[in-house]
């Protein structure tokens, strides 16, 4: 039964409901409905026969899914350029066109959901730099109990960025606490770096902490844990503050934490400047953000600027005595030196080599003489000099 007491906007929603024809259309509606429904006790049963047709048609669609794919197919993706960034988001919330508008790739955009059933996969070109950008099947809840729902998230483990895709004409924190949910099952971390807890095991003493004034709970708790891993010896190192569940984080070897960002979609449109202030006072304590429309192109200069940065890499282009700089730079890790440098451009001129002449940011002046140790920046040239 239907509740009479629907807000506008989840009225608006039922009637596209009662429209809509195919599966991937109802999908699409009974989550919108989901998103804009008051919960109180006047609706408990009618979110419930909601989300019990939603798994039903989920089912169903990938089931056909599979079907069409043979059940052979997989979803690896061989990294390529400066860095792998992958579009994450919910179904038609714009991954296709900011792929296409990044990379210039051609791939199919639909106004009808799951358009993208496989990986897509495109390179932008930062500034000499290339990058590879991926846009992953769309994400819905219970994504990773479906049959190709490990795939993505395999997908989406070996990715070096993760860019969450965010339609701002529809609710963007049921977009958000939906992919960050789904992901943090998949034991997924965003923005968050893995706590400082080391644990060593020795061969007698029980279990010690170094920095227990760090440690907010009972040690007594903390040795059961350990215990019940059958670790009874072990020195355990807190060199942040931290709870229990940090502890069990840190020796998860299952987890893995990326840098992460918020790409809002679709700014050009109505209501996009309330959903984006909503987005921004929310998340941006956690993520950057950054609003484009796919449409127009709007933001995209900004957006090719911060996935550069958030991928830890630098550009360093060589130069050979009287000639200008190399137009393709060598992608290093922020923090790289000449060494490393040098180990990716030659490794044999490690063996004779005297000094290196820089020019660019790192450099005091331009042509500073200086050893294998110093430390690059974004832009810098490098002249090797052996002997």
């Amino acid at each position: 039964m239907v509740p009479i007491n629907l807000n506008a906007e989840a009225k608006v929603a039922l009637k596209k409901l009662e429209e809509a024809r195919t599966k991937e259309e109802q999908i699409q509606a009974i989550e919108e409905l989901l998103s804009k429904m008051s919960k109180h006790k006047g609706t408990e049963k009618f979110i419930l026969q909601l989300k019990r047709r939603l798994a039903r048609l989920r089912d169903e669609v990938e089931r056909e899914r599979e079907r069409r794919a043979k059940g052979g197919v997989q979803f690896n993706v061989k990294k390529e350029g400066g860095g792998q960034i992958i579009l994450v988001g919910l179904t038609n919330s714009g991954k296709s066109l900011i792929l296409n508008r990044l990379t210039g790739a051609d791939v199919k955009v639909g106004d009808y959901p799951f358009t993208t059933t496989m990986p897509e996969v495109g390179i932008f070109n930062f500034n000499g730099a290339p990058i590879q950008i991926v846009e992953a099947p769309a994400i819905f809840e219970g994504c990773a109990k479906t049959a190709t729902g490990p795939r993505i998230f395999s997908l989406i483990r070996n990715a070096d960025v993760i860019a969450l895709v965010i339609d701002l004409t529809l609710d963007p924190v049921f977009q958000v606490e939906t992919l960050l949910r789904e992901l943090k099952e998949q034991k997924i971390y965003l923005n968050k770096p893995r706590p400082k807890v080391y644990v060593k095991k020795t061969g007698e003493g029980g279990i010690q902490v170094i920095g227990a004034s760090m440690y907010n709970g009972d040690l007594d708790e903390l040795t059961s844990f350990l215990n019940s891993k059958r670790i009874v010896n072990a020195v355990v190192y807190i060199r942040e503050p931290a709870k229990l569940e940090d502890v069990k984080l840190a020796m998860d070897e299952a987890a893995t934490f990326k840098p992460a960002l918020i790409i809002a979609n679709k700014g050009d449109l109505p209501r996009s400047a309330k959903s984006f202030r909503i987005l921004r006072d929310r998340y941006s304590q956690r993520f950057p953000i950054y609003p484009v429309s796919s449409l127009t192109g709007k933001g995209f200069e900004k957006l090719g600027e911060a996935l550069f940065s958030t991928l830890g890499v630098i550009r360093v282009f060589t130069k050979e005595p009287s000639k200008p700089p190399s137009d393709k730079p060598i992608i290093l890790r922020s923090g790289a030196t000449v060494r490393d440098a040098i180990q990716r451009l030659r490794p044999s001129m490690l063996k004779s080599f005297r000094y290196a002449k820089v020019y660019g940011p790192s450099a005091k002046y331009d042509g500073e003489k200086v050893g294998l140790d110093h430390v690059l920046m974004d832009g810098d040239v490098i002249q090797v000099h052996t002997s």
